[in-house]
This record gives structure tokens, sequence and C-alpha cells, in this order.
């Protein structure tokens, strides 16, 4: 009889992994999940998480003020204007998710 997992287990295997760098077949021998299903979720969690986010754009209701660029950057045919109070954790998001990177 095939064994069934919580979707809270799953996330618990897959936050693990994600957080320590250990690999699945490691967390799942210690949480005693087979090490085919720990993979398979971190597999699903990854495809997952690599879909694009896209953010609403909203129609600016006066003239932007102007924004002084500390370097620009072309990514994917897009150009970014990165000033010097970049977020860059936000920066790498964007980048990957113009780059296709996953």
């Amino acid at each position: 009889m095939r064994k069934r997992y919580t979707a809270e287990q799953r996330e618990q295997l897959v936050a693990e992994v994600r957080a320590t760098g250990a690999s699945a077949g490691k967390v799942a021998k210690r949480m005693g999940v087979t090490p085919s299903s720990a993979y398979l979720w971190v597999k699903a969690a990854a495809s997952e998480a690599s879909a694009p986010v896209f953010a609403r754009v909203v129609p600016a209701k006066s003239k932007p003020p102007t924004v002084i660029s500390q370097m620009v950057l072309e990514v994917g045919g897009a150009k970014l204007h990165v000033g010097e109070d970049f977020d860059a954790d936000l920066l790498r998001r964007v980048i990957a998710a113009l780059s296709g990177a996953s």
C-alpha cells in the first residue's frame, strides 16, 4: 500500500532542502519519506518557483521625476535604469525573470 504524505510534509521537506542545501535524498531519509517522492516534490516546487511573476503597470498621473541612473542594464531587450538606492534582491529577481533564468 502506498503511503500518503500531507501537503505540510511536502512543504516542510522542500523548505528544508532549500534552506540547508542538503540533497532531497538526505532530507527524505531523515524525515522518513521515500527519496523518489522527495525528488519529485523538490522538482515540482522548483518549476512553480520559476514561473514568471508579473508586475501590474499603472499609468503615471503626472510627469515622472527625472531618474538619475547609476547604471543602465540591458536584459532580454529591456533597459533597466538602476539608481543608487536600488533593492539588490528585487533587481536579481527582475533580471532572472527577463533573462528566463530559473
